[in-house]
């Protein structure tokens, strides 16, 4: 796990920048720095060292500061946090054995000492224990198939001195980030968007239309580009080749219908444990400590659960717990470490030093973040980083395997799937909820588009915070989110699942952990989203997703028999609850009403002071809630301040 950044260009002003972009993720790997300075016309390559490079390399290698750049028109940076093969072999840039071949490499290739052992009897030989030379020999064996063998989170870039080409690369679901710049002299990769930010700070100006469908749905529509136009993400499952000052991207991956998952229970219950058994040991794989976090939650439990098969001394957990008891799990939390006898590391998150945290949030984020669930995570990784490198976390089991999906969103699946007779069949269910929420609490799940249409004026309340002055030429005064998932497998929960995965839920949730957990330099690991599991659970009928009124009921009766009864049992998961509505009534009132009301709030551009003053006046009242709203308001007052002074960008580190 480790932070990357390149630059081929022969502009020397821009490549100076090299060290810029390596300082400022050093967070996302302090245990050693490396740069390969390279000349692609005459096959040189020369390694550097740098200021947070360990001994044996600084006494190997000289400073990047005496490097010549001159005739270098590639260069390669890198961030190491040591988690597999802790030796100086593990230095990064790495090459292969010849020379030919350079990678900057950032996660982890789980199934790595499999593959090393398949590439030995096709010959090829290794000199480090690590994953980053079993990419570099899949490469040499399979190209850019040795995608297709990886079991991880990746995000790498590799040139081919050969071929004169550089492949970059992220994982299947996204879970590291890739960053890049590209422009008719200077292709520029990052983990990171504020290096790119920096280097380049006259070419990548905000990118305005973001704004307004955030302001009103989050972040909740994955695409490639940013809230800086010029910057651009490579999205998950996609490589990128850049070639004779040309970039081409590409899908490599993606999941289809495959008919082939049984619909008998008992054998899908058997097939969910060995699955996620399987991935959790792949993801204890570790030279240094592990640990989970725990919620108390479904997802969390049964990771901690399942790693009492590996006979760990002692699993070490992680949780955020709260004074304020409408918020606090630690009933749940407390009876799972008490079962599996762990060791228990609780952190109470306060508004004491709202502000000075809330602004490290953010600057980590690098992105206007959607909700207050963000702030004990930041926590729990800040407490984790005393005791261990690593932590494995729940994130995906709601997507994969149903647990998102509510009545209204059922009795949606069977219209769209024309399953009318269980329909009547189970008409109590629906009467009994839509009794409580009304007419158009139907018509609004069942028929999402056509009731937003129909009720457009009814909504105006929900976009009059936006500045319509802003946007006069455009309808994006209006941002609609169309819920709609692309029609994939036959029914609808199960193309609502993929659509959770790839461009609404999962790609943001990566987003804040990525940048939670390397902000305090932790590996975060995620045994849901091992693309076996996701594969399988997309490929599950729709009755195991959702049944008789209960959520993903064929994942909890396959955890059932490992889970305490309490766990099992519930049913009032709290998701990630902050008392953050309460704090802006209270301790956090007159920061709320400095930030967003001033007259010289960067937001004034964006949103209407008059409505914004209603809907605070309103929440501060109590007779509305709009804490969600002023949560993202004052992340996207903090990401417009930090971007508003490119100078100033590296400040944190």
């Amino acid at each position: 796990m480790c932070g990357i950044c390149g630059i081929i260009s022969s502009n020397s002003i821009i490549k100076n920048g090299i060290t810029q972009l390596n300082c400022m993720i050093r967070h996302r790997g302090p245990d050693d720095e490396g740069y390969t300075i390279m000349n692609s016309k005459k096959g040189e390559a020369v390694n550097y060292s740098g200021d947070d490079s360990i001994g044996i390399i600084k006494s190997k290698f000289k400073h990047i500061n005496t490097a010549d750049l001159s005739s270098a028109d590639i260069l390669f940076g890198h961030r190491r946090l040591s988690i597999i093969d802790l030796s100086p072999t593990g230095h990064c840039p790495m090459s292969d054995i010849e020379g030919k071949i350079w990678i900057t490499y950032n996660g982890e290739i789980y199934n790595y000492i499999e593959l090393r052992s398949e590439l030995i009897s096709l010959g090829f030989r290794f000199v480090t224990q690590t994953d980053t030379e079993v990419i570099i020999n899949s490469y040499l064996m399979w190209g850019i198939d040795c995608l297709k063998k990886f079991n991880g989170m990746w995000a790498f870039a590799l040139w081919d001195s050969t071929k004169k080409q550089l492949f970059a690369a992220r994982d299947r679901f996204g879970v590291k980030p890739l960053y890049y710049y590209f422009d008719q002299e200077t292709f520029s990769f990052c983990s990171e968007i504020k290096p790119l930010a920096k280097l380049f700070s006259e070419k990548t100006q905000l990118n305005a239309a973001k704004i307004p469908f955030y302001v009103l749905y989050g972040n909740r529509l994955n695409s490639n580009d940013t809230y800086l136009n010029g910057i651009s993400s490579l999205q998950a499952s996609h490589y990128l080749i850049y070639e004779n000052n040309k970039i081409q991207v590409r899908r490599y991956y993606d999941v289809s219908s495959t008919g082939t998952v049984s619909t008998d229970a008992d054998e899908l219950k058997k097939e969910i444990y060995s699955l996620l058994l399987d991935s959790i040991k792949l993801r204890f794989r570790s030279d240094v400590p592990v640990g989970t976090c725990l919620s108390g939650g479904f997802d969390s439990s049964s990771i901690v659960a399942l790693s009492e098969n590996l006979k760990i001394n002692r699993l070490n957990t992680f949780s955020a717990v709260w004074k304020e008891p409408e918020c606090d799990e630690s009933k749940y939390i407390d009876i799972v470490n008490e079962k599996f006898n762990c060791v228990p590391n609780k952190v109470i998150p306060s508004a004491i030093d709202f502000e000075s945290d809330f602004k490290k949030l953010n600057y980590y984020q690098e992105i206007p973040s959607e909700g207050p669930g963000l702030f004990p995570q930041w926590f729990v990784m800040k407490k984790a980083k005393d005791k261990v490198k690593v932590l494995l976390d729940g994130q995906g089991g709601d997507e994969i395997f149903g647990g998102y999906f509510q009545l209204g969103t059922y009795l949606r699946s069977l219209v769209k799937d024309k399953k009318y007779s269980k329909i009547l069949s189970e008409w109590g269910l629906y009467r009994d909820f839509f009794s409580e929420k009304g007419i158009h609490s139907l018509f609004g799940w069942v028929f999402p588009k056509q009731y937003s249409k129909l009720t457009k004026s009814l909504l105006s309340r929900k976009h009059r915070i936006l500045n319509k002055d802003a946007y006069p030429d455009t309808n994006t005064s209006k941002p609609e989110f169309d819920f709609t998932p692309p029609v994939k497998f036959g029914e609808f929960l199960r193309d609502l699942s993929y659509h959770f995965l790839f461009n609404v839920t999962i790609p943001a949730l990566l987003h804040y952990e990525d940048r939670s957990s390397m902000a305090h330099s932790i590996e975060s690991r995620v045994p849901f989203l091992d693309y076996r599991i996701v594969e399988f659970g997309l490929n599950l009928k729709s009755e195991f997703l959702f049944n008789n009124g209960v959520s993903r009921p064929l994942f909890r009766d396959a955890m059932k028999p490992f889970l305490p009864t309490e766990v099992y049992q519930r049913k009032d998961k709290l998701g990630f609850p902050v008392p953050f509505d309460r704090w802006t009534r209270t301790i956090l009132k007159d920061f709320v009403n400095d930030t967003l009301l001033s007259k010289d709030s960067k937001i004034n551009e964006f949103v209407s002071s008059h409505a914004l003053r209603m809907n605070i006046r309103n929440h501060l009242e109590g007779t509305m809630d709009y804490g969600w709203q002023i949560w993202r308001l004052l992340s996207l007052e903090s990401i417009l301040k930090l971007y508003s002074d490119r100078a100033s960008l590296d400040k944190m580190n």
